[in-house]
C-alpha cells in the first residue's frame, strides 16, 4: 500500500540498528553511536543500504541467477494413456484395448551446455549493472555532499564578509557625520552592503536546498539529517596525478570500469546463444516405450527413436541471427572502449588544470593574507585608518571565496575522473592541505 510504503520510508533515520549493524560489517564498528560526524565514506555506504533504485537492480539480478536454474533443467518425460474399441470383439472377452507409452527426450550436442552458459554469463552481466547502480549511488552522494560542503563554507564566507561591511558602513557614516566624508561614500558602503546581505540570503537558501538534496540521495527523509554533523575534513585533500599518467589511467579502467565487464559478460552470452543455435542443427532424440493390455494378450512395444529430420533446413536462420547478434555486441563494446577511453583522457586533462587553478587562487589567497597582516601592522601604528583596514580584510574574504570555488571545481574534476575510472582515487600522494589558513582567514583575520 502507499501509505505503508511512505510511512515506512518517514521512519528512516541515522540511528537505527540496522543501519549500525551494516556499517559494522561492510565498513568499521563505530566508536559510538549514533554517530556525531558522517564522513562521506559512510554516507555512502548509507546511501548502499537505503538507496531503492540500488534494490531495484539487486532484484534483477536475481532474476537472472534464477535463469541459469531454468537452463539447467532437463525435459521431463511425458506419458500418454490410451484406450481402443474392438468393434469386433470375441463371445466372453472385453473390447477395450488399455495402453500408455512413454517418451524420454534426451538432448544432443551440447545443448543444456551451452544454455546454462548463456545464462550465466547474463547474470553475470546483471551482477554488473548492480555495481554500476552502485557507483551511480555513490557518485551522486559524493556531489551532493560537495554542494553541501560548498554552500556551508559559502555561508561562513558570506556572514564574515557582511560583518566587515557592517563595520565599514559605521566608520563611515561617524565620517559622514564629523563632515569628513560626503553622503556619496556611505551610499556606495550601503550599497555593497547590502548586496552582500542579498547573496548571503540566496546562500542561505541554497544551503538549506542542498541539504535536502543529499537526504535525497541518501535515500532518507529530510528530517533523517536536519540536525546531522558533517565531516568535510577530506574534501580539503585532493590527491595529485604525478605518478598517474594518461595512458595508465586509460589501462585502469579499461580492466576495471563495470560497464567494460558487463560488456564482456554480454559478448561471451551472445558467443554461447551462437554456439547454441549451431547445436540446434542437430535435432534431439526421443526414446519411446509403450505398452497395451487386451483381455487374455498384453503388448509391450519399443519405439527406439524419434527426431525431427532436418531435412528442409538446418537452422540457418536463427544462426545467422545469432551471428549478426555476436558481430553487434563486439561493435558496442569497441565503441564504448574508444568513449571510455577519451573519457579518461578529458578527465585526466580536466582535473590537472583544476589542480593549476586551485594552486594559483591559494597562492593569491596567501598572498592577500600576507598584506592584510601588513595593514592590521599599519594600523596598529595609526599609518592608516580603520576603513582602509576594513576593506583589506574584505578583500581577503573575496580571495577566501574564490579560492573555495577553485577546491570546488577541483573536487568536481576529481569526481569526474573517478567517474570515468569508477575507482576512487584516495590512495595517490596528496596536496598539502590548505584548510588552516583557509579557515583561520575566513573566521578570524576580519574579527
Amino acid at each position: 500500500m502507499p501509505s505503508v510504503t511512505a510511512a515506512s520510508f518517514e521512519t528512516r533515520s541515522l540511528d537505527s540498528s540496522q543501519l549500525k549493524t551494516f556499517l559494522t560489517h561492510y565498513h568499521r564498528p563505530p566508536k559510538q553511536w549514533p554517530k556525531q560526524h558522517w564522513g562521506l565514506s559512510d554516507l555512502v555506504l548509507v546511501a548502499l543500504y537505503e538507496s531503492p533504485e540500488l534494490a531495484v537492480q539487486r532484484a534483477q539480478w536475481q532474476i537472472a541467477r534464477a535463469q541459469v536454474i531454468t537452463a539447467g533443467q532437463r525435459p521431463n518425460p511425458r506419458i500418454s494413456l490410451f484406450s481402443e474399441h474392438h468393434s469386433m470383439g470375441f463371445n466372453g472377452f472385453l473390447p477395450w484395448t488399455f495402453g500408455f507409452s512413454l517418451a524420454v527426450p534426451i538432448e544432443t550436442a551440447g545443448k543444456r551446455g551451452d544454455r546454462i552458459q548463456q545464462a550465466r554469463d547474463l547474470a553475470s552481466a546483471a551482477r554488473f549493472e548492480v555495481g554500476e547502480s552502485a557507483w551511480q549511488v555513490r557518485a551522486r552522494v559524493r556531489q551532493q555532499f560537495l554542494d553541501l560542503f560548498m554552500a556551508i563554507e559559502r555561508v561562513k564566507i558570506l556572514k564574515a564578509e557582511v560583518a566587515v561591511r557592517h563595520q565599514i558602513v559605521v566608520r563611515v557614516s561617524q565620517r559622514v557625520m564629523a563632515g569628513e566624508s560626503a553622503t556619496l561614500a556611505l551610499n556606495r558602503v550601503q550599497f555593497n552592503l547590502q548586496r552582500t546581505q542579498l547573496v548571503l540570503a540566496s546562500a542561505e537558501v541554497h544551503t538549506a536546498t542542498a541539504r535536502v538534496a543529499l537526504a535525497q540521495a541518501l535515500g532518507l527523509p529530510m528530517r533523517a539529517i536536519a540536525d546531522t554533523h558533517f565531516d568535510f575534513a577530506r574534501l580539503e585533500t585532493l590527491p595529485t596525478l604525478q605518478n598517474l599518467h594518461t595512458m595508465a589511467t586509460e589501462k585502469t579502467a579499461l580492466l576495471h570500469r563495470l560497464d567494460i565487464r558487463r560488456g564482456l559478460a554480454h559478448y561471451a552470452a551472445a558467443e554461447a546463444a551462437l554456439k547454441l543455435q549451431i547445436a540446434n542443427q542437430y535435432p534431439n532424440i526421443h526414446l519411446g516405450p509403450g505398452y497395451e493390455w487386451e483381455e487374455g494378450d498384453s503388448r509391450w512395444g519399443l519405439g527406439l527413436m524419434s527426431m525431427v529430420l532436418p531435412l528442409l533446413n538446418q537452422n540457418q536462420g536463427p544462426i545467422a541471427v545469432a551471428k549478426a547478434r555476436v558481430r553487434e555486441v563486439a561493435t558496442h563494446f569497441f565503441a564504448l572502449q574508444v568513449r571510455v577511453i577519451g573519457q579518461v583522457s578529458r578527465a585526466v586533462v580536466n582535473y590537472r588544470g583544476a589542480l593549476q587553478t586551485l594552486q594559483s587562487a591559494q597562492v593569491l589567497f596567501v598572498n592577500q593574507s600576507h598584506y592584510d597582516r601588513m595593514l592590521d601592522q599599519q594600523f596598529a601604528v595609526g599609518a592608516i585608518g580603520s576603513i582602509s583596514m576594513l576593506e583589506g580584510c574584505s578583500a581577503s574574504l573575496v580571495a577566501a571565496q574564490r579560492r573555495l570555488v577553485a577546491l570546488y571545481h577541483a573536487q568536481q574534476a576529481l569526481g569526474v575522473l573517478e567517474n570515468a575510472l569508477q575507482r576512487p582515487l584516495t590512495g595517490l600522494s596528496s596536496m598539502t592541505s590548505m584548510r588552516q589558513k583557509f579557515l583561520s582567514a575566513s573566521t578570524q583575520v576580519c574579527s
